[in-house]
């Protein structure tokens, strides 16, 4: 792959990072809109909280592997320059 196209890799890598903290954040606002109340719902909100952790784990992971990608790309680069 090409400096460019590893550049492209970690934009895409870090956009999606970010989509996943979008989406675990709004799994914990929706779920707790929802007018329910029983041992079920207390147990399905717990649930939506324990996701939120985890597409933040997962996100992060994400911008860490773009970060590496950069950093591969920049030394392709330094390596190319004379």
């Amino acid at each position: 792959m090409t400096a460019e196209e590893l550049r492209a890799l970690a934009k895409s890598l870090h956009n999606r990072a970010r989509d996943l903290e979008y989406v675990g954040g709004q799994l914990v606002q929706q779920a707790g809109k929802a007018h329910w109340t029983c041992a079920k719902a207390d147990r399905f909100r717990g649930a939506m909280d324990a996701r939120k952790t985890e597409t933040h784990r997962l996100a992060k992971e994400l911008n860490e592997l773009a970060h590496w990608v950069l950093a591969q790309a920049n030394a392709q680069d330094a390596a190319a320059t004379p």
